[in-house]
């Protein structure tokens, strides 16, 4: 697969790193034998246990775990975690000369021509590079050992194989499980181990079915221990099995984002342990009775930081791999940073997973994570973890996104609602307590999938969310001196009339002033990554509460964002906190690690199921049926659609089953210091009780031409009185089979049962 690398500068600091290790000298290993012979007996041999038809297929699994499957030993590994050694701090390679290390071996999204990874903020452990258009072709996906006979069927299953002889993967058996006798060298690739006697390299690979395969001869002993790796052509070992279900991913923030070893790959051990070049402590014990009696062991439960793999039905050109520099958007190739990109092409996608002890039901928090960053991002910090899941039995899960910049829509966005699924399909999760995070470009994703899906979420946080526009402004000083006026009690509002805790503590004269900068200009060919405005899509949040975390210094989302969306939140109805942290900047919150607030504020939410009055608005365009993806229902609402490409409004209530009463506490100036001084508003809705039943239906539509609503959840089984008023002709369908003709203007009249 082509690269297409553009050399850019990305960071001012330089170091130094080293390449891979030499190799060892040793006997050359046995050839896997691909046609064996049958073996001799000199006695009946045992009967052969009766085939039971168990598929040992899995579409989902814990990386790092083994089982046993009808006598099928399987491993299953991480993906996207194949980068070899760490070189260390400073390094000379001798095929590259001077080697720049954990702090430049990134950014190949931005063009580095020496990076290991697309983003800037995701660095991984290990140091080790492929040639150019070969990326990712030595990352294990599946290890199966299959006894027959006295032969062994052995099956290497790789993310990805372009060419039969692109990767090379070896086997060591220690035949009688004794680390003190046999080990040493594994031939030509640098790397050692105790106890093993056996050693079987696998050099030829099946690019159709991704995987390199042959039959040894079965060890004899009862007990024995296996260790694999997968490593170039070259011998360049990148990625090890049996390394367990926790690996470390641990570069939340500094200093291990720029030390050694550290990285958000899930192969920190691995770097650590190919670097000191002994792979001893990963292997795994192999008893023959439970291959001979086809035994069934479920892989173990893990709890903790951890990381999921699913199986996803989409793929990306050539349908694997790897791509550093990325696979353009829906915007094209613009070299806009943080513009729209997928690198991550394969079926096979990995996720950050974080399970509290404890029993379930568990909720569930999904974590989007920012530009340059991944799937590791925020849920790899402990406290992160003890905020929002330990203390609340909630399980995290961080979707990839297809890479550091896919924005959370299109394919990225097939990746955070398939992420949700299977989560939902393998743990017992309770759906009323689901929530959705992010930070930065996540937070704008949080935003805006809970504003697209609203009946999945019982709240979210945002943290420094773009927003979708750099012209997502509030109101400047020429617009208040042509007589608008900013929202009342808005910060920007506390700003004009001089209110001192505001103005003490910020400046916003001087941000505003960065309106209209150089910078905001880009809005005019681009809307960064983004394909939707947030703006659009507030009133959606009607009943979903929403903490919005923002900061007054911050140098990549500007605090002219942050109150633009706070005038936007005081318009609405919906229920909300705004933070703004006067002394932070972009990365403040995760570099300090402490989310007490918003942690707080999410406590015991629940999603309102089938709330009496729906508000809705969806683009038709932004639609991506190749990915499944249409933003065509909200609660009681489904199969929206509208009379042309231009938006869909829908604003319809309900009482038919009764309405809840909420008072309405607004507080738009108010300050505080915990974790770091804030000021902001919020609004909060407090149920006090019910509206009586009121069979009927009213409300307003723009562009609707059709849609249906689900006549059980809404009570509207009985005939009902309905006043709706229409920009256009519109028919809404009833799930029991009737409908309602509308024409344009105001239609009132009675819908019989």
């Amino acid at each position: 697969m082509m690269r297409y690398l553009k050399g850019l500068s990305f960071l001012s600091t330089v170091a130094l790193i080293a390449a891979c290790g030499g190799g060892g000298s040793s006997s050359p290993a046995p050839a896997p034998n691909n046609n064996p012979a049958p073996p001799p007996t000199t006695e009946p041999p045992e009967p052969t246990p009766p085939i039971t038809g168990i598929s040992c297929d899995r579409d989902s699994w814990v990386a790092g775990t083994v089982e046993l499957c009808d006598g099928a030993l399987i491993y299953r590994d991480y993906i996207y975690d194949d980068y070899g050694a760490d070189g260390g701090l400073v390094g000379i390679s001798p095929t590259n000369g001077i080697d720049l290390l954990n702090l430049l071996t990134r950014a190949g999204g931005i063009g580095s021509p020496i990076a290991t990874t697309p983003g800037l903020l995701s660095p991984t452990a290990g140091d080790q590079r492929y040639p150019a258009g070969l990326e990712n072709t030595a990352d294990l996906a599946k290890l199966t050992l299959q006894l027959d006979g006295d032969q062994i069927h052995v099956s290497f299953e790789l993310n990805t194989l372009y060419g039969s002889d692109d990767a090379l993967a070896v086997l060591a058996i220690d035949t009688d499980n004794d680390p003190a006798t046999g080990g040493g060298d594994w031939d030509g690739l640098g790397i050692r181990s105790d106890g093993w006697d056996k050693l079987y390299r696998f050099e030829q690979g099946d690019p159709v079915s991704n995987t390199l395969s042959g039959s040894i001869p079965a060890p004899g002993s009862p007990s024995w221990r296996i260790q694999a790796v997968v490593a170039q052509a070259n011998g360049t070992v990148m990625n090890v099995a049996f390394r367990g279900p926790h690996e470390l991913a641990r570069a939340g923030a500094l200093p291990e984002q720029i030390l050694p070893d550290g990285g958000n790959f899930w192969e920190d051990i691995q770097a650590r342990v190919l670097a000191n070049g002994d792979i001893s402590e990963f292997g795994h014990t192999v008893e023959r009775a439970d291959l001979e009696n086809r035994a069934q062991v479920a892989p173990a439960d893990v709890k903790g930081f951890q990381q999921r793999v699913y199986t996803s039905e989409y793929t990306l050109p050539p349908g694997e791999g790897v791509s550093l520099r990325g696979v353009p958007g829906r915007h094209g190739d613009t070299n806009i940073p943080c513009e729209q990109y997928f690198h991550y092409l394969g079926r096979y996608q990995p996720y950050g997973f974080y399970v509290p002890e404890g029993d379930g039901p568990f909720g569930l928090q999904m974590i989007l994570h920012g530009c340059e960053a991944n799937h590791a991002s925020q849920i790899n910090q402990r406290h992160f973890q003890m905020a929002f899941a330990d203390s609340q039995n909630r399980i995290l899960a961080a979707p990839l996104g297809r890479g550091p910049r896919g924005f959370f829509s299109d394919i990225s966005e097939r990746d955070v609602r398939d992420v949700q699924a299977d989560v939902e399909r393998h743990y017992p999760i309770d759906s009323a307590k689901r929530i959705i995070s992010g930070y930065s470009m996540g937070g704008y994703g949080a935003m805006r999938l809970a504003a697209l899906y609203p009946q999945d979420y019982a709240a979210g946080v945002n943290w420094v969310g773009f927003t979708g526009s750099l012209l997502n402004l509030p109101l400047t000083h020429e617009l208040i001196n042509d007589g608008q006026i900013p929202v009342a009690g808005s910060l920007l509002d506390s700003l004009i009339n001089n209110i001192p805790v505001v103005g003490d503590l910020v400046n916003l004269e001087d941000q505003l002033s960065l309106a209209l900068s150089p910078i905001h200009e880009i809005q005019e060919v681009s809307s960064i990554g983004a394909v939707d405005n947030v703006y659009d899509y507030v009133s959606n949040l009607q009943h979903i509460p929403f903490a919005h975390v923002y900061s007054g210094a911050d140098e990549i989302v500007h605090v002219t964002t942050a109150l633009g969306l706070e005038e936007q939140l005081l318009k609405g109805e919906m229920p909300y906190q705004f933070y703004l942290h006067p002394v932070a900047e972009h990365l403040t919150y995760i570099l300090i690690d402490k989310w007490s607030k918003e942690a707080r504020y999410i406590t015991d939410r629940t999603q309102q199921e089938n709330p009496s009055r729906v508000t809705f608005r969806y683009e038709p365009e932004n639609a991506y049926p190749e990915y499944d993806i249409d933003h065509n229902r909200a609660y009681w609402l489904s199969g929206l659609a509208g009379r042309s490409q231009e938006a869909v409004k829908v604003d319809l209530t309900t009482q038919a089953c009764g309405a809840e009463q909420y008072a309405v506490e607004k507080k738009v100036l108010e300050g505080g210091t915990e974790v770091l001084p804030w000021v902001g508003s919020h609004r909060t809705l407090t149920l006090t009780g019910e509206e009586p039943v009121n069979a009927s239906l009213t409300g307003t539509l723009e562009n609707l031409h059709q849609g249906t609503i689900d006549v059980l959840a809404t009570c509207l089984e009985q005939g009902f009185e309905y006043d709706i008023i229409s920009d256009g002709p519109a028919t809404l369908m009833l799930s029991d089979g009737r409908s309602i003709d509308l024409s344009q203007g105001q239609n009132q009249g009675y819908l019989a049962q």
